[in-house]
C-alpha cells in the first residue's frame, strides 16, 4: 500500500464527503472538535513577524 496524506477536519460529515473528493490517496479524519487555538493570556499574533498567529495545543 503507498503512503497516504493526512487531512484532519473537525466534522465526520465533512471527513466522508471531502474523502470522497481527494480519492484514495488521501486519509481524511474527523478530529471532532477544534485541536488548537490561539493563547488567552498573551497576544495571539506575534505583530513583529507578519501578524504570524501564536497556536497553543488544547487538551482534551
Amino acid at each position: 500500500m503507498a503512503d497516504k496524506k493526512l487531512v484532519i477536519v473537525e466534522s465526520p460529515a465533512k471527513a466522508k464527503t471531502i474523502e470522497k473528493y481527494l480519492g484514495r490517496t488521501y486519509k481524511v479524519v474527523a478530529s471532532l472538535g477544534h485541536i488548537r487555538d490561539l493563547p488567552k493570556s498573551q497576544m495571539g499574533v506575534d505583530v513583529d513577524n507578519d501578524y504570524e498567529p501564536k497556536y497553543i495545543s488544547i487538551r482534551g
